[in-house]
């Protein structure tokens, strides 16, 4: 990452970011009403899995279709953005489990009775799609906005393996 405060942009090569406060981010989505609140929690999910992926796809590249390689990175790039601590785990049956502590969109938002986490979601639709060569299912099966959990657990699944 390259903060280049003379010209106020930070950027990773060509990939520009904006730092901005979860609870602002967040805030946003507690404004709304339903159903507008999920179109739009589902909207910044997909943008995140279209232009995340992009940067994803980028260190694909840089790293020779690794996918041990690319999930290492990714967790480590995420931790260094904000987006919490991921723990990711291949699972025997195939597929992924991720679990993600201190959630900048759960904590950000605060007590809620469904997952938020859709940025992680469209993240972890574009990580498995590389790493799978396929589409893939990813589903958040906890959040810790729910008030249950510490963490957000995630699944990522081969569409075949459904």
């Amino acid at each position: 990452m390259n903060w280049d405060t003379a010209q106020g942009q930070i950027l990773d090569a060509d990939r520009r970011y904006v730092m901005l406060r979860a609870d602002v981010l967040m805030g946003l989505f507690r404004r709304l009403d339903e159903p507008a609140r999920t179109q739009a929690l589902d909207a910044l999910g997909q943008a995140v899995r279209e232009q995340g992926g992009l940067s994803a796809k980028a260190y694909w590249e840089a790293i020779h279709h690794d996918p041990q390689a690319l999930l290492n990175s990714i967790a480590h790039i995420s931790a260094q953005l904000g987006w919490g601590n991921w723990d990711i785990q291949t699972q025997r049956a195939g597929g992924l489990q991720v679990r993600v502590t201190n959630s900048p969109f759960a904590k950000g938002f605060g007590a809620h009775d469904r997952p938020l986490c859709r940025p992680i979601v469209g993240m972890l639709t574009a990580v498995g799609q590389l790493i799978y060569d396929q589409h893939v299912q990813v589903q958040e099966k906890h959040c810790c906005a729910q008030g249950r959990h510490v963490d957000c657990l995630f699944t990522v699944l081969p569409k075949s393996n459904e």
